[in-house]
């Protein structure tokens, strides 16, 4: 089954969920309330061998990132970090587990989202470290996927391409504080699949014709590598050209057809089915 499928499978059952249910799956977050309360979670995990390569990567580089990863999501909504747990699988043998706990923990309270629990198990598989993030709207209501409308600008912050290659997926910021000075966007994600994978859950169609390319990336790395961790978004506009030292581009405009294409030197080319796929 693809991802797709399977994701598909699990949101039907979105109206079967309470009331107190606010944002439910499908979006970077799903929402709860709790008496005046809005509480946002987001779990996420990275594992040696797809999100990292234990033998080539720090890990202190590790523990960040399974922190800044889900901190990526908050910022995709808008929202601020209040706390995080984490979940760790250890191989039989590592002896970096104090390491990890560290660099999770200091990472965490870089952000002002410390590690406030989680659990620890060793087995025969990879390391892998899921890690749970709650987080506060903090008086800006949440930007969801859904909700640009045809006529919207697509805009992206950074640029994008060779993550992996770069050690950009290792290294970057999270665009916390970015995200709450936007001009508020109308649909809104983070860049971890690729653009031509995350554009679709924000729009039925799309055409582009500008990308911010990374140096020494192609086109097709800036739409397909994934692991990019910038922001994605529609607004009717305009919109700022840099906010707090970040670029952002218009890179294209919401279309009213089921089409996803990038018009580059008077040629188009469409964008469906690349970009990275968790399930296949």
């Amino acid at each position: 089954m693809r991802e797709f499928e399977l994701l598909a499978k699990v949101f039907a059952h979105n109206p079967e969920l309470p009331a107190s249910v606010v944002i439910p799956p499908g979006d970077d977050m799903g929402a709860i309330t709790f008496g005046e309360k809005t509480l946002l979670i987001a779990v996420d995990q990275v594992i040696d061998g797809v999100h990292f390569t234990l033998e080539q990567t720090p890990i202190e580089k590790v523990g960040r990132k399974a922190i800044t990863r889900n901190l990526s999501d908050v910022a995709a909504m808008a929202s601020l970090p209040v706390a995080a747990v984490a979940a760790v699988s250890l191989p039989r043998g590592f002896d970096g587990a104090e390491a990890l706990a560290d660099a999770l923990r200091r990472t965490g309270a870089a952000y002002g989202c410390p590690v406030v629990g989680g659990d620890v198990a060793a087995g025969e598989g990879p390391l892998t470290i899921s890690v749970t993030v709650l987080a506060d709207p903090a008086g800006i209501e949440p930007v969801l996927r859904r909700g640009a409308n045809v006529g919207d600008g697509v805009y992206v912050t950074g640029v994008l391409g060779g993550s992996l290659a770069s050690g950009h997926h290792l290294d970057f910021e999270p665009r916390i504080a970015l995200a709450r000075k936007l001009p508020r966007p109308t649909a809104m994600i983070d860049l971890s699949d690729g653009l031509a994978r995350d554009l679709p859950h924000l729009v039925a169609g799309a055409r582009l014709d500008r990308l911010p390319v990374r140096p020494g990336c192609t086109w097709r790395q800036a739409v397909g590598d994934g692991e990019d961790y910038e922001l994605l978004f529609t607004h009717p506009g305009p919109v700022p050209d840099t906010i707090d030292g970040v670029t952002i581009t218009r890179i294209g405009v919401v279309t009213g057809d089921d089409r996803l294409v990038l018009t580059l030197d008077g040629r188009d080319h469409d964008l469906t089915g690349q970009g990275w796929e968790h399930v296949t």
